[in-house]
């Protein structure tokens, strides 16, 4: 208390507290770490809570942008305000980056924020209430039911055939593609589980029993076709397998090359660019073909609920908003029985 004045005036009893002194009953000894070493921290706790690739964009993102701009000011947890991440925001609107880059980048700082409230450091999350850059939603393009049969006979031979059947055919992503593996198909049941990913970070290819999110571990049942395509497949493994001999790259992934190495998940979206222009397509992403068979799932009148247990979307409204989008062809058609007959 002698840090304190305290005077009477006008009947009333005022007390006078130090910035600083006010400044530690409102937060905890914590607070004078700079934010940049609080979130270097933070980061280093989140490689438990998310998968190693997804942390290699949270260091970058930190690392390039984030740390330089905040340790150039000096801001600690406690010095913090709103305007420091508002200007943030704005500095990097000016640098040329894009919407959805900058609001990836607020997303990070404001969870790990959170985190700071969580523990108590700080009354509240200084990041909230920023003013973020419109994101422009992308709409991939989608090929029809002619457009995936010519794709499909183009990738027959294609070292990334089986990855390309099973993205088109099952909307399986590519992660889920490369790790797919044979233990995880029950021919007698007839069915596949994705339990699996390949995914690549630093260059390197990260093989791991998770998928994206807890909706992404499915069972999904084999149609006849996919079925008979598998055997046949495996059989082809099996030949090259005698074939190669000691060279064979032994392995249990379904998507690989003749020597049984496994695909990389940067291979195939590089060949199927080049199986695309063999066929003569319009260019699309490989992730596209997902969208092409959520379209075709639409079309045949399949609710968004089935395709989004289908497709393992964690939220139906990631379904909704991606994939409920109505072909013009059908557009016509509602519009020749909905629109009314005016006589003149």
């Amino acid at each position: 208390m002698e840090n304190i004045r305290v005077f009477e005036e006008n009947g009333y009893i005022h007390f006078i507290m130090r910035p600083e002194d006010l400044m530690r009953l409102r937060y905890s000894e914590e607070a004078a770490t700079l934010f940049s070493d609080f979130m270097d921290g933070w980061l280093t706790q989140m490689k438990t809570q998310v998968r190693e690739n997804t942390m290699d964009g949270y260091r970058y993102a930190f690392e390039k942008h984030i740390r330089p701009f905040f340790d150039a000011r000096g801001t600690t947890l406690a010095t913090a305000r709103p305007m420091d991440f508002q200007d943030f925001v704005n500095l990097k609107y000016q640098q040329g980056l894009s919407p959805t880059s900058i609001v990836k980048f607020h997303s990070i700082m404001h969870k790990c924020l959170k985190y700071a409230v969580a523990l108590q450091i700080i009354p509240s999350n200084p990041s909230d209430n920023v003013m973020l850059p419109k994101r422009h939603k992308f709409r991939g393009q989608v090929y029809d039911r002619t457009q995936i049969n010519i794709f499909l006979a183009a990738a027959l031979h294609s070292p990334g055939e089986a990855a390309f059947v099973l993205a088109a055919t099952y909307g399986l992503r590519r992660s889920e593609c490369a790790g797919l593996r044979w233990s995880a198909i029950d021919f007698r049941a007839r069915r596949m589980v994705i339990n699996h990913t390949a995914v690549i970070s630093n260059g390197r290819i990260i093989y791991a029993d998770n998928v994206k999110t807890r909706s992404s571990y499915r069972t999904l049942p084999l149609s006849d076709s996919l079925r008979r395509y598998l055997l046949d497949l495996r059989r082809r493994q099996k030949a090259n397998r005698r074939k190669y001999g000691k060279s064979y790259c032994q392995t249990d992934y379904v998507c690989c090359f003749d020597d049984g190495s496994p695909l990389r998940p940067d291979y195939i979206s590089r060949e199927f660019g080049r199986v695309c222009r063999r066929a003569a397509l319009p260019r699309i992403r490989f992730h596209d073909l997902r969208h092409s068979v959520a379209t075709l799932l639409l079309q045949q009148g399949f609710s968004l609920k089935q395709i989004q247990d289908w497709l393992g979307h964690a939220d139906i409204s990631t379904t909704a908003n991606v994939y409920a989008h109505v072909p013009y062809i059908e557009k016509e058609t509602i519009a020749k029985n909905a629109t009314p007959v005016i006589e003149i």
